[in-house]
């Protein structure tokens, strides 16, 4: 037993070293700790470690699974957009680009990938993903006034965020890094764009894989999305999922989110509410 413990001891110290993932492990922790019993009952994690903290509530859901353009930051419209429209100005040049709000409906339906398969020509599409990719190097999206600050607080509760997106994990890490908050805010997991099908959103892989790694039930997190694939992917894993409506107001985005999502938030203000209970029923919901 005495080995035992000096094991899980030394262990446990490399779990939380890192101070990105610190929260993560803590809770890993806790949770062995009291599984095992391989503590003497004069040891115990303190609570508010394990995101207990006295006089404060903890979040609703101890883990998010949080999507990054368009719910965190504005990407599409400073970003993505503007790069679709390089790439049919310099490949088809004699084809009129689609607005942003239809841009945004067919990010929803069929998906981006299969919507710009439908345009370009296999020989086109890695050229079009370059420009894509330059135009995510040379720009920095703006968050959405409040998010950083209700990550902020989330994480500060003892939650843990995996960030599940279509952009690629280092221009996620990229943009999070660079903000003023981002010892408070820095996700634990990032699951980014993969050219495997399988391995990104609608698929319920991502979902999976950061259950997995974050020892989380999927009764104890949630998916906050602007589009389909998320919640698509949500849904297949049993995970409770919420729509992030203040980036756009596609009419027809806003009818499926508002039918299919177990939450409907309008505002970051009525999000951050909900999550981050104070002992008032929150203001928003379907």
């Amino acid at each position: 037993r005495s080995i035992r413990f000096l094991t899980f001891l030394v262990a446990s110290v490399v779990l939380v070293w890192d101070p990105c993932r610190w929260r993560a492990g803590i809770l890993r922790l806790s949770r062995e700790v009291r599984r095992a019993d391989l503590l003497p009952s004069c040891f115990s994690v303190p609570a508010v470690m394990a995101g207990e903290v006295r006089g404060v509530l903890a979040p609703r859901f101890r883990c998010l699974l949080l999507d990054h353009d368009d719910t965190t930051v504005r990407g599409t419209d400073e970003i993505h957009y503007p790069a679709h429209v390089e790439s049919l100005r310099q490949l088809k040049p004699g084809l009129e680009p689609c607005s942003l709000e239809e841009w945004f409906a067919r990010n929803h339906d069929p998906g981006v990938f299969t919507y710009l398969k439908s345009i370009f020509r296999p020989e086109e599409m890695d050229r079009e993903h370059a420009i894509w990719v330059e135009a995510m190097e040379a720009a920095q999206p703006s968050f959405y006034e409040g998010m950083p600050e209700v990550l902020a607080d989330f994480r500060a509760r003892g939650g843990l965020v995996a960030v599940v997106s279509h952009s690629p994990a280092d221009v996620i890490w990229r943009h999070y890094d660079a903000h003023p908050l981002a010892g408070r805010i820095r996700p634990d997991i990032v699951l980014g764009w993969d050219t495997d099908p399988e391995r990104r959103k609608p698929s319920p892989w991502p979902a999976l894989q950061a259950l997995e790694r974050l020892g989380v039930r999927p009764e104890e997190a949630l998916v906050l999305d602007d589009l389909s694939p998320g919640i698509r992917m949500g849904r297949a894993v049993g995970i409770a999922v919420a729509a992030s409506g203040w980036g756009h107001s596609v009419p027809v985005v806003q009818e499926y989110m508002r039918r299919e999502c177990d939450y409907y938030f309008a505002t970051v203000p009525d999000f951050a509410k909900f999550l981050l209970p104070d002992g008032r029923e929150p203001t928003s919901s379907l």
